[in-house]
């Protein structure tokens, strides 16, 4: 897994879910676009671009990493945009 160059964005409260996760956080291919999943989850690949989050790194699938403009909510799985309403 080597790191890339991306011009990708991330949306601030993106980076502030990202800092706060115990892991390093995996953005992959579903049915419903793409999704930004633990690593626990969603195992990284070799051909995956990684770009750093503070002292986190986010895997880009690399089927994904030519469409993503920025990362933003719109890429939380449904399960954790429900968790983040009850509190």
């Amino acid at each position: 897994m080597a790191a890339t160059s991306l011009s990708i964005k991330i949306a601030p409260e993106m980076e502030d879910y990202i800092r706060a996760r115990s892991t390093d956080m995996r953005i992959a291919t579903t049915c419903e676009g793409p999704l930004i999943f633990s690593v626990k989850t969603s195992t990284p690949k070799p051909t995956d671009h990684i770009i750093s989050v503070g002292e986190r790194k986010v895997y880009i699938s690399a089927v994904q990493a030519p469409y993503i403009k920025t990362i933003d909510a719109s890429m939380l799985p449904r399960c954790a945009l429900e968790k983040r309403k009850r509190y």
